[in-house]
């Protein structure tokens, strides 16, 4: 993941790195989301 041309400005870095860091949120709050239903439902299975 690295991009041919490096941003130019500090605020573009600052942008880009937020995205970035909202984006592992996302993804992280996808997953544990995924795993407590898996265990909702084998707890309700048992």
């Amino acid at each position: 993941m690295v991009d041919s041309l490096p941003p130019q400005t500090a605020a573009e870095v600052e942008a880009r790195r937020k995205r970035a860091k909202r984006t592992a949120w996302l993804f992280a709050g996808v997953v544990i989301a995924l795993y407590a239903g898996f265990i909702t439902m084998m707890a309700l299975r048992s």
